[in-house]
């Protein structure tokens, strides 16, 4: 967060304050931010009608909706050198394609696509950060948005595992007891030795920072290495998705 208002030439807390809607960036302003977070073609268009929202609506929020929990949010993986995520039941905010994401937030699309976008350029035009993730194979199951929507996703999906810092391994349903059906969880290495668990809630979420706590999601990332197909199984099981979702529109 800090290196991104650097760039835009403000402080700090003036895009906190952009963020949580104390502040109204200006038209200008927000296609600069826009610039600083690689967003492109619809999601940029997206923020771009928020802050035209906002300022005929007098400020009334953030650009972002959820300001506190979005500035936490873009702060610790600005700052992550390893992300791990466990996903059972969808695909992951850093893998989805706009058009998914739209179908999982319906209630303020715009401002939370164009979040989701933005935070996916902060992970993928950094390499030197590691992004590994465990998926559940229901979240490749379901019909989030209908065949097309999905089949682009899986797309997006075999994309993202080429990438030299992505590693993407599915793991399989119809399994014994294991914690990983305890629910989704991020964890976040920091630099200086400083990992925090994210966990996401319905409205809000909760930052796990107790050593002895993010040692037990690391020890539950080990079984779930342990349990998920190998990255080229993986590879397999998503052409064959795609295949299948294919077949199912022609």
């Amino acid at each position: 967060m800090r290196a991104i208002a650097k760039g835009l030439g403000v402080a700090h807390t003036t895009l906190s304050r952009w963020l949580d809607g104390s502040l109204v960036p200006s038209e200008d302003q927000t296609s600069a931010f826009a610039d600083a977070l690689g967003l492109t073609d619809r999601a940029r268009e997206d923020l771009l009608q928020v802050t035209r929202w906002v300022s005929a609506h007098g400020g009334a929020v953030g650009l972002f909706g959820v300001s506190d929990q979005v500035t936490e949010v873009l702060e610790v993986e600005s700052e992550a050198t390893v992300v791990a995520e466990w996903s059972p039941l969808r695909v992951p905010d850093l893998l989805q394609t706009a058009r998914y994401a739209r179908r999982t937030e319906p209630r303020n699309p715009a401002q939370d696509v164009a979040l989701k976008l933005g935070r996916q350029s902060l992970i993928f035009q950094n390499r030197a950060k590691q992004y590994n993730v465990f998926l559940g194979m229901s979240a490749l199951e379901s019909r989030v948005g209908g065949d097309n929507v999905m089949a682009e996703q899986i797309e997006r999906l075999l994309s993202a595992v080429d990438q030299e810092n992505v590693e993407l391994r599915v793991v399989p349903d119809r399994l014994d007891w294991h914690d990983g059906q305890h629910g989704a969880f991020v964890l976040y290495d920091r630099e200086g030795g400083h990992s925090v668990v994210y966990l996401k809630h319905l409205d809000t979420a909760t930052y796990l920072a107790y050593p002895e706590v993010v040692a037990r999601y690391r020890t539950l990332l080990a079984e779930l290495g342990s349990l998920a197909l190998t990255a080229e199984q993986t590879h397999d099981h998503l052409e064959k998705a795609l295949r299948t979702l294919m077949c199912a529109e022609s």
